[in-house]
């Protein structure tokens, strides 16, 4: 998994989902509420403050803002299916970066955030 330190986090986050969005044909928070623009904004702050010299704790988030970073990981997971394998690569490098952040962030949360909408797929 790629090292990351607090005084990258929310370059490397912006950086994600700026290249996350360019892919898409919508807008990924009208889908997915945990991933809407004033989520996504407020975990960008949170991360943008934990990298302060005076933040002596480093980036502790809350159960939103895991639940926002987790959205935009399985977003960038999902691609993985794709068939071009130069954008299933270049996802794959973007959900390494966001789970750098996760583990850095979130050391509590081990795994991803259960989502509990059922989808088309029943799953």
């Amino acid at each position: 998994m790629t090292s990351i330190s607090p005084a990258d986090a929310a370059r490397v986050f912006r950086d994600a989902v700026a290249a996350l969005s360019e892919r898409l044909t919508s807008d990924y928070g009208e889908l997915v509420p945990d991933a809407s623009t004033a989520r996504t904004a407020a975990l960008l702050e949170k991360l943008e403050a934990g990298a302060a010299p005076s933040s002596a704790r480093g980036i502790r988030l809350t159960d939103d803002h895991v639940a926002t970073l987790d959205a935009w990981i399985r977003l960038a997971d999902n691609a993985v299916l794709n068939d071009d394998t130069r954008e299933a690569a270049a996802r794959t490098r973007i959900a390494d970066d966001l789970r750098a952040i996760h583990a850095l962030s979130a050391p509590r949360f081990d795994r991803l955030l259960e989502d509990e909408r059922e989808t088309e797929l029943g799953a």
